[in-house]
């Protein structure tokens, strides 16, 4: 790897994956290609090609061993973008860029030559395997009208070529013609055929069907709601119904029947192919590759890459958010159920916290407060976002009395853990306007207790981010309708042995500047606290564990 400017890995098979990690060890920057549908991997390795669980499976394995870890994938539609995050439950930083069409396909008026001048010739390109379905394509042929005037030209190699030739040979079809072509052979071929016919059940973008596209073939192509390819289709006549073999003869025999709209779909498809030039994608991808050879993408460091401050997450939970019911029961009054409460808080989860944050981030807490501690009763704590064990334990280390986080829904959906995170303070947003008033009837009651309550208002966690975000005012109004004074904690990560420590500082007491409307006075106090976290994060030069990219 030495002076390699970066690594772009193509599959997420052991080699790939292997120098991904070299290349991220020497700080080289890596992007990846999807290239490969867990499909395409399920249906020759387990026969499960439509399992759900076991597809799902294979796709988080690609994630977790090299997707994760790369500075930008390139998809070559957005379908399998669509597919890949949904089954991660995460965004990615990705680039849908077609893989585009060699410019040497083209439409040619060519003499046909034996046996393409006998029958009304269906092409099909690509690899014979089980993903495919070519197996549909022969028995649509057998269902149509014109069987003895058709036939089937297979362009490829693959493991199924002779279940393919005893497939036909058992429907006492025309023999087909079952070869791999060379790229001259190839455009010379599409060129004799007919109608190009493309029945694959798992496809990320099928160039083959492109390459037929731009030398004039009209495509029936499959329906299946794993395949890109059906985005291809510029009508319901170029469409079939997936695993329906008479609907595939139905289409055939239309074009056959239909030789002036097949010429009127050919100029319309000869139109639509220029948008997958290849010189085009290849600049797009050129332009990709050169966004992360820039310098600051030279750095074992983890990489994220940002768009938006106030929105963009990477807490990488995974975690499917469920609503809130709104009788939701914020305030519990059963004697047990409190007794449990205080004995899990005080004799559990504190202890547990201290050490846990003192072993993994050798934290220390910095008391700047103007008042004593024990004056503090009934208060907001304003935090910055950086961890995710840590933040959850700190508010709890700071006061004596119990303190309660502002969360969002996802902690309440992890199954069996519910009640307990409950139990530790946590408060969800609710998800009904019902909700929404036990929620701050809930917050009120705490307050006057004298129990502090946490918000994290930048919202969204960013690991070890060394600099504080931007944030809006609105959860701000808390304080200034209850009159009751905020803390505001910084989290900042000191170099210490060649690693770092956790400082974090507690600063305030605030208070509403009640001569002020109860927007500007929500205002100040956001202006306050995010000034004050500001500083402190710039009085020391931070251990900067990741490093975090804004994308322009």
């Amino acid at each position: 790897l030495q002076g390699v400017d970066i690594v772009h890995v193509m599959i997420p098979f052991p080699a790939g994956v292997k120098v991904a990690q070299m290349a991220r060890k020497r700080g080289i920057p890596v992007t990846a290609g999807f290239h490969c549908q867990a499909e395409n991997f399920t249906a020759h390795l387990f026969n499960a090609m439509h399992s759900k669980i076991i597809n799902r499976l294979v796709y988080k394995h690609f994630y977790r061993n090299l997707y994760r870890h790369v500075n930008a994938i390139h998809y070559p539609t957005q379908f399998i973008r669509d597919i890949f995050e949904k089954t991660i439950k995460r965004k990615t930083n990705g680039y849908v860029i077609s893989n585009g069409v060699n410019e040497q396909y083209i439409k040619k008026e060519i003499a046909r030559i034996p046996p393409y001048d006998e029958k009304f010739n269906i092409l099909f390109i690509g690899r014979l395997s089980k993903e495919k379905s070519h197996h549909l394509l022969i028995k649509a042929v057998a269902k149509s009208k014109y069987r003895d005037q058709i036939r089937l030209i297979f362009a490829g190699q693959g493991p199924r070529k002779r279940q393919i030739i005893e497939k036909i040979s058992k429907l006492r079809l025309e023999p087909a013609i079952i070869q791999f072509f060379p790229r001259e052979e190839l455009i010379d071929t599409i060129n004799q055929c007919d109608l190009y016919v493309h029945p694959s059940t798992a496809e990320i973008e099928a160039i083959a069907c492109l390459e037929a596209i731009k030398c004039g073939l009209v495509p029936v192509i499959s329906d299946s709601e794993k395949s890109a390819t059906n985005a291809f289709a510029l009508s319901d006549k170029n469409l079939f119904k997936h695993h329906c073999a008479q609907d595939l003869a139905d289409r055939i025999d239309y074009w056959i029947e239909h030789p002036a709209e097949k010429e009127k779909a050919s100029r319309d498809y000869l139109d639509y192919a220029s948008n997958f030039a290849q010189d085009v994608c290849l600049k797009q991808m050129r332009d990709m590759l050169q966004t992360y050879t820039r310098e600051e993408n030279y750095t074992p460091k983890k990489i994220y890459y940002y768009k938006d401050e106030l929105n963009d997450d990477f807490a990488n939970h995974g975690i499917t958010a469920k609503k809130i019911p709104a009788n939701y029961r914020y305030i519990r009054r059963c004697p047990f159920y409190n007794t449990v409460q205080f004995l899990l808080y005080n004799l559990v989860a504190r202890p547990v916290a201290k050490v846990t944050n003192k072993a993994i981030y050798k934290q220390k807490i910095v008391n700047h407060l103007t008042v004593d501690k024990k004056e503090i009763k009934g208060a907001f704590i304003y935090a910055n976002h950086t961890l995710d064990i840590g933040d959850v334990y700190t508010p709890s280390l700071l006061f004596k009395q119990k303190n309660n986080i502002i969360a969002g829904p996802e902690a309440f959906s992890i199954f069996g853990i519910k009640t307990i995170v409950a139990m530790l303070g946590a408060l969800p947003l609710p998800s009904t306007l019902k909700g929404a008033r036990r929620f701050l009837e809930a917050i009120k009651h705490k307050i006057e207790k004298g129990e502090t309550i946490t918000i994290y208002p930048e919202a969204h966690i960013w690991p070890y981010y060394t600099k504080i975000r931007n944030f809006k005012d609105a959860s701000f109004g808390y304080p200034v309708t209850m009159n009751c004074p905020t803390i505001c904690v910084t989290n900042t990560f000191v170099p210490h042995k060649q690693r770092y420590k956790l400082i974090t500082h507690v600063d305030g007491p605030f208070y509403p500047d009640l001569n002020l409307d109860r927007k500007a006075s929500r205002t100040k106090l956001r202006d306050q606290i995010y000034e004050t976290m500001l500083n402190r994060s710039m009085e020391v030069e931070q251990y900067e564990k990741n490093r975090y990219i804004k994308l322009d």
